[in-house]
Parts: structure tokens; sequence; C-alpha cells
């Protein structure tokens, strides 16, 4: 883009933030996931844990039930926003666990000692 076209939706975005700041914040921070579809989520991570968990009835529904879960966490994967990479994999991943598994102790460097 040009700066006309960048100072254009500068414009843009200072007026929508006059007229309505909260439709602005709600359309800047991007899209969101509807109730219904985090509710067949749910449903579908429960109906698939019951099915694993209930493999010593059968084989065929611990397999029907591994098969639900990577249904739903792939249906996830799809429909998850889609944002820039700002930051790496790795601080995301350490950001979504809370940092539990981040290593804080200083790295010893190996060295060679031929004495």
């Amino acid at each position: 883009m040009d700066s006309r076209e960048l100072r254009i939706l500068k414009e843009i975005e200072a007026i929508a933030h006059e007229e309505d700041a909260a439709f602005a914040e709600r359309i800047a921070s991007g899209p969101k996931l509807s109730g219904r579809y985090k509710l067949g989520l749910a449903l579908g991570v429960a109906a698939g844990i019951t099915l694993l968990l209930s493999f010593s009835a059968g084989i065929a529904f611990g397999l029907l039930g591994y098969l639900v879960l990577v249904a739903v966490g792939t249906d996830l994967l799809r429909h998850r926003a889609i944002k820039p990479i700002e930051e790496s994999p790795l601080e995301v991943f350490h950001r979504m666990t809370a940092g539990l598994f981040r290593n804080t102790s200083p790295s010893v460097e190996p060295s060679l000692d031929l004495d």
C-alpha cells in the first residue's frame, strides 16, 4: 500500500473510533468463535472422550472416540483466527501454558577440556 492508502485507512479508523469505540475495538480484536460453535466443540470433545474411555467395551469405541477427537481438533484449527506471525510459535506455546514448561535455569554450554 502506498502512503495515500495508509492515510485514508487511518482516517477511517479514527472516524470509527469517534462514532462507536466499542465496535471499533471489537473489529480490531479480530473474529471470535460463536457460542453455538463453542457448544458444538464441547459436545464433540465430551462425546470423543466418552467413546475413548469406553474402549474396554470394544476397541472400535476407542478408535471412534479417537477419530472424533481428531475431527474436533482439526475443525477447531481450521476456524481459529489468522494472526500475523509477530511472535515465535515457542512464545505462543509458553503463553498458552502460562510458562509451565519454560526453562529458566541458566544454560550450560558444552566445552572441550583437552587437558
